[in-house]
């Protein structure tokens, strides 16, 4: 490393250069010494009580973030999970972006791990959205000299990037606690918590969210004044017809409401009222978990305890003849959705039957989704049901 300055790993004792979070031949974080601070202008470490840089001779002064008096709550924990090995970046007040950036290094062969994250809040909805995605590229002799990548995205991120450098030991990091940490700070805040595999969409500016926000105002409008000119045109055209209906003979006046009108419209308040009662029948039921016996010939299967919910129930999704493997998870999604598509989802227990709980969606049309003996990348859906969240 030559005349630059160095520190100790706390692990190995292996010497790495004074700015660096990880070391570079075990891997381990490099817990940063609490007494000191970096100069404003040079990046020089300097004396925490030190009001003067040694090296360039600049006042040492704290940089505000902008816009941090406009952030929201959340955003201003997320804001506060930036570290030496973090950068978290404020693009507007409903989007940050994580990024790291990290690798390994041997004398013939290199490791390089690329993570990068989005965190998208939409308040009216009192939603964050999270999306992840880490990439690993190795070159070296056991790659013959040739790039290798690996990426991972959702829910496989919680997966470690390990293996051994040659000649230079083993490395290790792990991503997936992030999504851990973004989820507690969101249910701290009383939101909820969706991740997705795709990379969502942002507005770019403001002037955008503030003419989507004018567009309800806008549409309001528009419908008061066609309302306005069905109601003119209405009354133009009974006049009319009023006055022409004075000529007419006293027979053609004359009018008597038609019985199949009347007859057709107490059929259809009996078909509804059916409707209604089968409804709060069906949502009276409950299925009950078969803790013994042969179910669906030993074929995985599951089902939810009611066929209809009220928005605000919780969801209880029954289990059965599942292999007990740690990656065994069920997931929630609007019925039309990809099997890609992750919702809200829930790991299994390593049992062959069992009940997981869910949080009630928004009226609408969804589908449970098991997938038996998940491996990355492969979403085969080994079960389905099918259920429906009315209004209150």
């Amino acid at each position: 490393m030559g005349d630059a300055k160095v520190k100790k790993c706390s692990s190995c004792g292996e010497a790495i250069e004074i700015d660096a979070a990880f070391c570079t031949n075990c891997g381990s974080r490099f817990m940063e010494n609490a007494t000191v601070k970096k100069c404003s202008s040079c990046g020089e470490m300097m004396k925490l009580n030190a009001a003067f840089c040694t090296n360039c001779g600049s006042r040492f002064e704290e940089k505000e973030t902008p816009g941090a008096r406009e952030r929201s709550p959340i955003g201003t924990v997320l804001m506060a999970l930036a570290n030496d090995f973090l950068s978290v970046r404020e693009v507007n007040p409903a989007w940050f972006e994580f990024s790291s950036q990290t690798g390994a290094q041997a004398p013939v062969q290199k490791v390089k791990i690329k993570y990068d994250a989005i965190a998208q809040l939409e308040p009216e909805k009192k939603q964050l959205t999270f999306w992840e995605k880490m990439v690993e590229s190795s070159v070296g002799i056991n790659t013959g000299f040739s790039a290798e990548k690996n990426v991972q995205k959702g829910i496989e991120v919680t997966q470690k990037t390990h293996g051994r450098i040659l000649f230079g030991g083993k490395y290790g990091f792990e991503y997936g606690k992030l999504r851990e940490v973004v989820k507690a700070i969101a249910v701290a805040q009383g939101w909820k918590f969706k991740t997705v595999i795709s990379k969502p969409k942002r507005i770019t500016d403001t002037e955008n969210m503030d003419s989507k926000q004018g567009m309800p105002v806008l549409k309001i409008l528009v419908l008061v004044l066609a309302l306005l000119l069905i109601t003119a045109l209405g009354a133009i055209g009974y006049l009319y017809f009023s006055g022409q209906s004075k000529d007419m003979p006293p027979l053609v006046q004359q009018s008597t409401p038609p019985q199949s009108q009347t007859k057709l419209e107490n059929k259809y308040q009996e078909t509804t009222d059916k409707v209604n009662i089968m409804n709060k029948m069906e949502s009276v039921k409950r299925k009950v978990l078969r803790k013994q016996g042969t179910i669906a010939g030993r074929k995985p299967f599951i089902e939810t305890d009611r066929n209809i919910y009220t928005d605000g129930e919780e969801i209880r999704v029954l289990f059965y003849n599942a292999p007990g493997y740690s990656r065994d998870w069920i997931c929630i999604v609007p019925v039309d959705s990809l099997d890609t598509e992750v919702g809200d989802y829930r790991y299994m227990p390593r049992e062959e039957r069992g009940v997981l709980t869910f949080q009630s969606p928004p009226p609408g049309r969804y589908e449970a989704r098991a997938y038996y003996g998940y491996s990355p990348g492969r979403y085969v859906v080994s079960a389905r049901y099918g259920f429906t969240v009315q209004n209150r």
